[in-house]
């Protein structure tokens, strides 16, 4: 038992010797980082060996030492961390929350640097990018530094500089913007506020760039077009609304992936005369530009006598005239059998398109709007009335067909909302707008004249539909072009029949006679490109069975020379006869 009590007393012993050593190293750890501190006193533990064998709670205080020994290197740990800074960056610098990163205060920069407890690379972040060194923060005032003027922010290096220009050019080329946006006020803030390093370039510099980055993606493209092996083309006449004629042309072709690309190649006023021996010596000269004369197969172009001769004359690939266009001169052939009614829609559609007439309009339709909602006393109606959006008429274009249609079905829809503001304006007691109610009564449709605009719209939509299908370009349309006139064809001479209005009736024949002429006589290559479309390959859509059977002979003739022509790639294949078996099948008619 004595032995047990001396051989816990040593160890005791021991245990107190060691804490009395750390407490002492602990106290001598705090005097070094305060020593700049008069006041800092460290109390010693005067804990000698005899009162800690005599205390019957020395375990518990020995335990509780240790705990506070722990805390006071945690709270060491911390006062390194938290130790003042006395660098001049930290003029310029602020750390984060967890300390770990150091935040630039100087204004639109914001760089944040990593802290590994040296100031160095924040001294070199200042004099590299806001050319501030020690000397320089010594001498000026720190908020004047923190927000330097304009002129002081250095710039960036040409190559990077460069990189930010093609970015501008970019979006100017990308969005259509004028070229002087760049010298804007409100553009120039704009970047600035993204970036004040970045020297915004004038306009005489982008168009300088942009001149340069043209002749690069000529000769990238030029490049791109020698790998084609066949091209289309279409060609577009046109005026601009200042009545200056422009012909555009575009490429077309099938990639190796048997994906559609286009691009296009000329955009050019045509100088006086607009005849067809200046399209023709524009034409040519484009082709030999880009070195595409030998890869044309096709030109589709639209109906003018003009531009007809040029490409007839000119003798490279084969003019297909657009069928959209064509639908055009065809429709509008009928609508000039009702051209009264047309032109009595168009005045009536000006004397609503005002201000306040699109006002009054609007309130029209949210009175019966609101007369709808207690008629069906519907509450979720009524939340609903302030939410619609009011429709205004829509204006016809003598240029586009479509246009004649859109503003017949508006009219349609806007015939209650009319109808009541005729009746306001006519009831009304002041005089002047009394005489307003009359002019609109005299435009206002009579009920015969309504039958016929309805009849109009059912009797166009399928014209609607088919411009669209054949004016698409993410797919070829060639395919469409007879299939889509046949089903017209037959739509007006089967659907259309039963009209009931005599004006509807001479506008269908007035069509349906046009179609015919225009498309009396079939283009070879149309029909060829509905053979290389699985749906229409049968060309059942013809009524000639010899016409037919042409065509499949000249394709079989045709596939004979392509395969002579290929004999070598073909023979690499170990399929020669499966080719020939398939090809057997696929010219026969269905």
């Amino acid at each position: 038992m004595a032995t047990t009590t001396r051989s816990k007393h040593k160890q005791m012993e021991q245990m107190a010797k060691e804490a009395v050593v750390e407490k002492e190293n602990l106290a001598q750890d705090v005097i070094e980082e305060s020593e700049d501190d008069s006041v800092y006193e460290v109390e010693t533990s005067h804990l000698t060996i005899e009162e800690s064998e005599n205390d019957p709670d020395y375990e518990a205080k020995d335990t509780e030492y240790l705990e506070i020994s722990k805390q006071s290197k945690q709270q060491k740990a911390s006062t390194k961390i938290r130790r003042p800074k006395t660098s001049w960056v930290w003029q310029f610098f602020e750390l984060n929350k967890d300390n770990t990163k150091a935040i630039c205060q100087i204004s639109g920069c914001e760089k944040m640097l990593t802290w590994c407890g040296s100031p160095s690379s924040l001294a070199t972040h200042l004099s590299g990018a806001h050319g501030i060194t020690k000397e320089i923060a010594m001498k000026h005032d720190e908020e004047e530094l923190k927000n330097p003027p304009e002129s002081s922010i250095k710039p960036y290096k040409n190559s990077k500089q460069e990189s930010l220009t093609q970015n501008v050019i970019g979006f100017v080329i990308g969005t259509v913007q004028p070229l002087n946006v760049v010298e804007d006020p409100d553009f120039i803030k704009m970047i600035n506020g993204f970036d004040k390093r970045y020297k915004v370039p004038c306009t005489k510099t982008i168009k300088n760039r942009i001149s340069k980055t043209f002749e690069i993606g000529k000769v990238t493209l030029k490049n791109q077009l020698v790998q084609v092996k066949h091209i289309s083309l279409t060609l577009d006449a046109w005026s601009s609304p200042a009545y200056l004629p422009y012909l555009g042309v575009t490429a077309h072709w099938i990639t190796s992936d048997f994906e559609p690309n286009e691009v296009l190649l000329s955009m050019e006023e045509l100088p006086y005369p607009h005849g067809a021996t200046e399209i023709q010596e524009h034409l040519i000269d484009l082709f030999y530009e880009w070195e595409i004369e030998s890869k044309i197969i096709a030109l589709v172009t639209d109906n003018g006598s003009n531009v007809k001769k040029a490409c007839n004359e000119i003798g490279i690939g084969e003019r297909i005239p657009c069928a959209a266009h064509t639908l055009q001169l065809s429709i509008g052939k009928g609508l000039d059998k009702i051209r009264q009614l047309v032109d009595k829609c168009k005045r009536l559609i000006t004397f609503l398109a005002g201000d306040k007439k699109k006002q009054q309009l609007k309130e029209a339709q949210m009175y019966l709007h609101r007369q709808q909602e207690v008629l069906q006393d519907n509450n979720e109606l009524e939340k609903e009335v302030e939410n619609l959006i009011y429709l205004d008429v829509i204006k016809v274009n003598n240029t586009r067909w479509n246009s004649t249609l859109y503003a017949f079905q508006r009219l349609i829809i806007l015939k209650p909302a009319i109808a009541m503001l005729k009746a306001s304006l006519i009831s009304n007691v002041s005089s002047n707008i009394h005489k307003e109610g009359e002019k609109l009564e005299e435009l206002y449709p009579t009920i015969h004249e309504w039958k016929v605009i309805k009849e109009i719209v059912e009797l166009l939509n399928p014209f609607e539909a088919a411009t669209h299908l054949l004016s698409g370009v993410k797919y070829p349309t060639i395919g469409f072009t007879y299939p889509c006139i046949c089903n017209l064809r037959e739509r007006l001479e089967i659907d259309f029949t039963p009209l009931k209005t005599s004006d509807a009736k001479y506008c269908r024949n007035a069509i349906l006679e046009d179609l015919t002429s225009r498309w009396n006589i079939s283009q070879e290559l149309c029909l060829k490109g509905s053979f290389f479309d699985p749906r229409f390959k049968s060309l059942d859509f013809i009524n000639s069975q010899e016409e037919c059977d042409d065509i499949f002979s000249q394709l079989r003739e045709e596939f004979m020379i392509f395969k002579q022509n290929e004999q070598i790639d073909i023979s690499t294949t170990s399929a020669d006869k499966d080719t020939d078996d398939l090809m057997t099948h696929v010219f026969k008619k269905k």
